[in-house]
C-alpha cells in the first residue's frame, strides 16, 4: 500500500466540523509542549483545526498539515471565522515535505490511521528531519489493551466470524442547516498477524424523513506496542524518548489509555 486509507472524507468532515468539536486534556497538554519546547510548532494531522484554532488565538506560531483536502477545508473555513490565516498543507505525514523547521512538531490521534506500518516509519523520519536541533515530536497512542472490543477482536472465533452487520438505525443528530446527520460504524476484518483492523463508518444525511445522501468510507488502523513504536522512533533518529500516561506527567503504565511519546531531535 502506497497510501494510508482513512475515512476522513465528505459527510466525515462535516461531522468534524459540526459535531466533533470539543477538546479535552489534550488541548492544554500539546500547548504546554509548545510554550515549553519552543515555537514554530507543526500540528500534524490538523483535521478541522479543533487544536490548531485555539492555539493561534492563543498567539502561538503553528501551521497545519493534513492528508485530508476536505478536512483542511473545514480549518481554513473555522479559521476565516475568527479572523485567522493558517499556514495549511495538504500533505501526507510519510511524504512531508515543508518550507520551515519546526521547534515542536505535535500529532494529535493520528499516529497509527491509515494501516501500514512502514508508511508510519517514513513519517517518524519525515518528522525528524523537519525539526530543529533540540526540538521535539509528541503524540499519543491509544492503547488497544485496554479496548475490550478492539483486543476481544483478534480472537479467532470473532475475526472468523465475518464483517459485523450494520445496525438497522442510529440516532440522528441535527446539522446547521436543518439536516439531521445518522452516522454508524462497524468492523470489517481484524488481522493479528499484520496488527491491522479494518474499519467502515456509514453517514447518511436526512432531510425532512427523506434521505438524500449516503457515504460509506473505510479506514485501516494500525496497531502497535510501545517497545516497538521505540524502536521505530529510535530508528528515525530520535535519541531522547519518554513516555507518559493520560496527557499527565505520570509515566506510562499499562492501566493508562493513552500513551504519550515525547521525543527529542
Amino acid at each position: 500500500m502506497q497510501q494510508p486509507q482513512i475515512w476522513h472524507y465528505g459527510l466525515v468532515a462535516r461531522a468534524h466540523a459540526e459535531l466533533w468539536t470539543e477538546s479535552g486534556p489534550e488541548a492544554a497538554y500539546f500547548k504546554k509542549l509548545i510554550e515549553s519546547f519552543g515555537q514554530p510548532a507543526l500540528d500534524l494531522g490538523c483535521g478541522g483545526g479543533r487544536l490548531l484554532i485555539q492555539y493561534l488565538q492563543a498567539g502561538l506560531d503553528v501551521d497545519g498539515c493534513d492528508y485530508s483536502e476536505d478536512m483542511l477545508a473545514v480549518c481554513q473555513e473555522r479559521a476565516a471565522q475568527q479572523g485567522l490565516t493558517p499556514r495549511l498543507y495538504a500533505q501526507a505525514m510519510h511524504k512531508l515535505d515543508l518550507p520551515r523547521r519546526y521547534g515542536t512538531i505535535f500529532a494529535c490521534g493520528v499516529i497509527g490511521i491509515g494501516g501500514e506500518h512502514r508508511l508510519t516509519m517514513q513519517a517518524m523520519q519525515c518528522c525528524h528531519e523537519h525539526l530543529r536541533p533540540g526540538g521535539v515530536f509528541a503524540f499519543n497512542y491509544a492503547a488497544r489493551w485496554n479496548d475490550p472490543p478492539a483486543w476481544l477482536a483478534r480472537l479467532p472465533e470473532y475475526r472468523q466470524a465475518g464483517p459485523e452487520e450494520w445496525p438497522a438505525s442510529s440516532e440522528r443528530q441535527r446539522l446547521a442547516d436543518g439536516t439531521e446527520l445518522e452516522i454508524a460504524a462497524r468492523s470489517l476484518e481484524t488481522d493479528p498477524l499484520e496488527n491491522v483492523a479494518t474499519r467502515q463508518m456509514r453517514l447518511r444525511l436526512w432531510q425532512e424523513g427523506e434521505l438524500i445522501k449516503e457515504e460509506i468510507h473505510t479506514q485501516r488502523l494500525d496497531d502497535y506496542t510501545k517497545n516497538e513504536l521505540v524502536l521505530m522512533l529510535e530508528r528515525a533518529g530520535f535519541n531522547d524518548i519518554q513516555i507518559f500516561g493520560d496527557f499527565s506527567d505520570e509515566r506510562a503504565t499499562a492501566d493508562h489509555r493513552e500513551l504519550i511519546f515525547i521525543c527529542r531531535k
